[in-house]
């Protein structure tokens, strides 16, 4: 009886033996979309010096390449380091897309790889787009035999899976045989890594977990190229991906389940774009407050009126954004406020929304969003709609003794409650503005958009080189460290109430 291929194996059949021209039109304008909001993204974060130490790296120790990298003003290098600096860079402030089933971040990793090796190639626009679908494609379906462990155990899935994800589309764009695919994605498994102990301090650790996915997989195949070879069987096999991050046994029929429908169902398009510069699990939440201001008739001045603000949140959601309590409730560093619920939360009801600039060191000491902060708090709530959705809400207590809710059940960008083009389009622009004028701005978003029929990435190269962080606004470290110093995590209030929703 024959015995069926690894699924490494498996994944790369599917991955080199898929053409472009079988890739549906729709899918490479909506691969085309998610590189332009990993680019916008990016840019973003470059104009507050956040995600910049990889392009920093590339500048101190330069190797002249093909690949851009991004916000540079034309800087080029090899791939390997584009993929560092451009997958930092876009990851620099958690605004990147999420595919909510796999909590993978799958654009930080496939865009810069594509973008960057497509460049080295000279590859056609539609080679490199149909590229970025498969490596979508591979990040989710690899991404839910994980069964969500990941997390649990510690582990980024957006950088144990997405190395994957990206080894595809790799080897997709460097043409190598088969025999050189299954080894470089064995040689990949290694090279996973990514731990979730970022939390612990809000230090900005996970910003480099895509960028160094992306550079690599590029590595592993280059080096399988070079004749080394990898486990076949380092997804499920017995010392495997799954076994050994995930504590998860595949089965053979587990293993084929993740295939289903492989080439014709796209599931990797289940890719949820964020409105705002957040954890995904924040998003409900805050949406949820604001409509509830809206309802209620509530104003910045009437804060004196809030007694207690209650989010409303799945359980898988508390350790990433609500737990400790007393210290999301007064963040340490700015990438530790992002993913913060409680402060977030505060920064809506002051504000009356997150924009780019609402997480800035400054508010880390701002007694009126500390003083909300310390008024909120959680309770789990079991939504039907995650993990298809990130859903969440709120309750709030008045002065008065009223009690009222709000729930959002499909956060904006999620399936449920898509971003329009339009919606993804002036993101895009709210972060290239920042570096460029208006032209310059639009040239970039047009070279994207119209990657998918351009006969290489010429114009996304020359557009880019166009975009620079002025000498000025860089300074040599940026201002996102520790607002408390080591040891100092004393509190003005005790932590409060939080308990299970029956």
């Amino acid at each position: 009886m024959a015995t069926e291929p690894a699924l490494s194996a498996r994944i790369m059949d599917f991955a080199l033996g898929h053409p472009s021209a079988a890739v549906p039109d729709d899918l490479l304008e909506w691969a085309a979309g998610r590189f332009l909001d990993t680019v916008g993204v990016a840019l973003a974060c470059a104009s507050f010096d956040l995600g910049t130490a990889g392009a920093r790296l590339v500048r101190a120790d330069p190797a002249p390449g093909p690949a851009s990298v991004w916000a540079s003003g034309g800087l080029r290098a090899r791939a390997t380091d584009a993929c560092l600096a451009n997958g930092m860079l876009a990851h620099g402030m958690d605004y990147d897309d999420t595919h909510p089933a796999t909590m993978i971040h799958p654009s930080v990793v496939v865009a810069p790889t594509a973008l960057a090796l497509g460049e080295e190639t000279g590859a056609t626009g539609r080679d490199i787009v149909a590229a970025g679908v498969i490596g979508y494609e591979v990040a989710a379906r690899l991404g839910v035999l994980a069964e969500g462990r990941l997390q649990k155990r510690g582990f980024h899935p957006t950088a144990i899976i997405g190395i994957f994800a990206a080894t595809a589309v790799a080897c997709r764009l460097l043409g190598v045989g088969r025999a050189e695919a299954v080894n470089a994605a064995g040689l990949a498994g290694s090279m996973a890594s990514g731990l979730m102990e970022y939390l612990s301090d809000g230090s900005d650790a996970k910003q480099m977990h895509p960028g160094w996915a992306a550079n690599a997989a590029v590595t592993a195949v280059r080096l399988a190229r070079c004749g080394a070879t990898g486990p076949a069987t380092v997804l499920e096999g017995p010392s495997g991906v799954y076994r050994s991050f995930a504590g998860v046994d595949l089965t053979p029929e587990g293993a084929s389940s993740a295939l289903d429908g492989l080439g014709w169902e796209w599931v990797g398009t289940r890719v949820a774009p964020k409105p705002y510069p957040a954890g995904h699990c924040i998003h409900a939440p805050v949406d949820a407050w604001r409509a509830l201001r809206e309802r209620l008739g509530l104003r910045p001045s009437d804060t004196g009126r809030i007694r207690r603000l209650t989010a409303l949140v799945p359980s898988a959601y508390l350790h990433l954004v609500c737990d400790p309590l007393e210290t999301k409730r007064a963040p340490r560093t700015v990438y530790d406020a992002r993913f913060s619920l409680p402060f977030s939360l505060a920064l809506t009801v002051v504000d009356g929304g997150l924009e780019l600039d609402s997480y800035r060191a400054d508010r880390l000491r701002d007694q009126r969003v500390l003083d909300i902060a310390r008024r909120v708090d959680y309770q789990v709530l079991e939504y039907d709609e995650y993990p298809s959705a990130f859903p969440g809400g709120v309750r709030i207590e008045l002065d008065d003794g009223t009690r009222h809710e709000q729930h959002v059940r499909h956060n904006a960008g999620s399936l449920g409650n898509p971003m329009s083009t339009g919606d993804l389009d002036a993101k895009f622009l709210g972060g290239a503005r920042r570096l460029a004028d208006q032209a310059t701005s639009e040239r970039l978003l047009s070279s994207l958009r119209g990657l998918p029929a351009a006969p290489s990435a010429s114009e996304f190269t020359a557009a880019m080189a166009a975009i620079s962080v002025p000498s000025e606004r860089l300074p040599e470290r940026s201002s996102e460290g520790l607002a408390h110093p080591e040891g100092d995590h004393q509190r003005d209030q005790p932590a409060g109430d939080h308990q299970e929703a029956r």
